[in-house]
């Protein structure tokens, strides 16, 4: 009987230590915004391709990267973003960030995740979106 309450309070205790994850929705917001303008409104792809996670750089080859900002831009780009949300995942080191764009002769809307910690900074790892009017 005493093994069973040794056994469950390890247990017990184990899942009481998790990772506590501190989020800073400002900066995560920031390096979205800082992502988007390089990308999408100034168009410097060699410099938007290194905000990338050292990881999503590890699979996806630049090639790739231009394909898919080729095709979210097949009509013109935004001359300005900016952040309408951004939500932390609960108990992940993920925030998903809103933006909008304008400009370019039209309205664009992306989503931009975001993955780190308050204290590690936040790097790109997924994105999407484009024109929408």
């Amino acid at each position: 009987m005493l093994k069973i309450f040794a056994a469950l309070f390890i247990l017990a205790t184990s899942f009481g230590c998790a990772e506590k994850i501190e989020h800073d929705v400002d900066l995560a917001r920031k390096r979205a915004v800082e992502f988007a303008e390089t990308v999408f409104v100034r168009r410097n792809l060699d410099k938007g391709y290194a905000l990338l996670a050292d990881k999503v750089r590890s699979y996806v080859p630049m090639e790739k990267f231009n394909e898919k900002l080729t095709k979210m831009h097949p009509n013109g780009h935004p001359s300005n973003v900016t952040a309408v949300r951004a939500e932390p995942v609960l108990g992940e080191k993920i925030i998903h960030v809103s933006l909008r764009g304008e400009g370019g002769g039209g309205q664009f809307e992306y989503g931009i995740t975001v993955v780190g910690t308050a204290t590690t900074d936040y790097r790109v790892t997924t994105f999407h979106g484009g024109r929408t009017s």
